[in-house]
């Protein structure tokens, strides 16, 4: 995997209370109240952080901030949350994007490999993969995986890369590519904060 980008200032700019883990993906706790995981691009997440140390030094409550970010919530929560529980494990992290890339596909990509008889291969190894994590997702699941800015881009990059596949190993080889790039990109752009005191 690529190198972290450094928060920028200081060496150690970010208070300690709020770090959960700084790899393989920057997890923090989030001093606001809500339900909501927060994902925010380093950048955001740096400054906020410069500000939060700022409040902390002067005896205040930082609760009041939050750095510009997506709301997750719904499916892309459920994959947070499951990140957070892989806090340490790098390889399941890469899994459980891949399941998620699967599990989306199957539910809202119009794949030729998805209308044959194939569907039950790709079915199969969503099965193997969620009972190997111990995950599944529930309620609101049209989207699961974490977003990145690019997305507003292109919002159906997945249906665009998957819809005219009709073989079987190019359809994995292409959604191992995109769960892989997408893991890489967030744990090299993106800060998760959680609600604080959430325990995976």
């Amino acid at each position: 995997m690529s190198d972290l980008i450094n928060f920028p200032g200081e060496p150690r700019a970010v208070a300690a209370d709020n770090v959960i883990a700084d790899k393989p993906m920057r997890l923090r706790w989030g001093d606001w109240r809500t339900h909501k995981v927060l994902q925010a691009h380093v950048g955001a997440a740096a400054a906020y952080e410069d500000q939060r140390r700022e409040f902390l030094s002067r005896g205040q409550s930082p609760a009041a901030q939050m750095p510009p970010g997506f709301e997750l919530d719904g499916g892309e929560k459920d994959t947070a949350l499951a990140l957070l529980r892989f806090r340490g494990d790098e390889g399941k992290q890469r899994r459980l994007m891949l399941l998620a890339v699967l599990t989306e596909a199957l539910i809202s990509v119009p794949c030729a490999i998805l209308r044959t008889d194939l569907i039950r291969r790709v079915y199969q190894q969503v099965g193997e993969l969620s009972r190997e994590l111990g995950h599944r997702w529930s309620g609101d699941c049209q989207r699961l995986l974490p977003p990145l800015n690019e997305d507003a881009h292109e919002p159906d990059f997945l249906a665009k890369a998957l819809i005219n596949i009709d073989n079987l190993r190019e359809f994995f080889d292409t959604a191992t590519r995109i769960a892989d790039e997408r893991y890489q990109k967030m744990a090299k752009s993106y800060v998760f904060y959680y609600p604080r005191g959430f325990s995976a």
